[in-house]
């Protein structure tokens, strides 16, 4: 069952040392009833952050699969590591054992990637609880020179078993909301 806005907060703060508040305790809400996609709009430093965190505690069982505009170089460091036979750390991925992962688009989106398959592993997919999309203005605004972040659209059709896609950021106009809303098919 979906925790109540006072059990989210208690949690929060019993376990995080942070109390919720109501928008962010309502997101967590939304994103844990899973049939739904989110816009979370709040400014910087008003609290996005948290609400990635906050299901994870009502799903022990969950990963949170968090979208990140970093370095290039991730990306760069994965094909160095795979060309050296490693196979960085897919098995820990599908035996459950991070309940947070942190990628850039250009890893998530590679095409024939690690990613594509765990989209497709059924055990897997039934854990995560959402992919977010952090700094979703990004989309529209480094589309043009980072394009697999216009291929995040593709995320609907990689998965075989769909979870809710969580798109957030402190700078959405009316313009970029509605391009995010097209490319990720909310």
């Amino acid at each position: 069952s979906i925790p109540s806005i006072d059990e989210i907060r208690c949690k929060a703060f019993d376990v995080l040392g942070k109390r919720p508040c109501l928008w962010q305790a309502n997101v967590c809400q939304a994103i844990l009833e899973g049939n739904r996609d989110v816009i979370s709009i709040a400014g910087t430093g008003m609290g996005k952050t948290l609400t990635f965190w906050l299901p994870l505690l009502f799903r022990p069982d969950g990963i949170q699969i968090i979208v990140t505009p970093l370095n290039i170089l991730g990306q760069q460091n994965v094909e160095t590591l795979e060309k050296a036979g490693i196979q960085v750390s897919i098995q820990a991925i599908l035996s459950l054992t991070y309940r947070t992962i942190v990628v850039n688009p250009e890893v998530l989106m590679r095409e024939n990637g690690i990613f594509e398959q765990l989209f497709k592993n059924k055990t897997f997919m039934s854990s995560v609880i959402s992919i977010v999309i952090d700094e979703a203005h990004c989309i529209s605004q480094w589309g043009s020179f980072r394009p697999e972040y216009r291929e995040l659209g593709r995320l609907r059709y990689l998965q075989r078993h769909p979870c809710t896609i969580m798109a957030t950021s402190a700078t959405l106009t009316p313009s970029v909301l509605k391009d995010i809303k097209n490319v990720l098919s909310l």
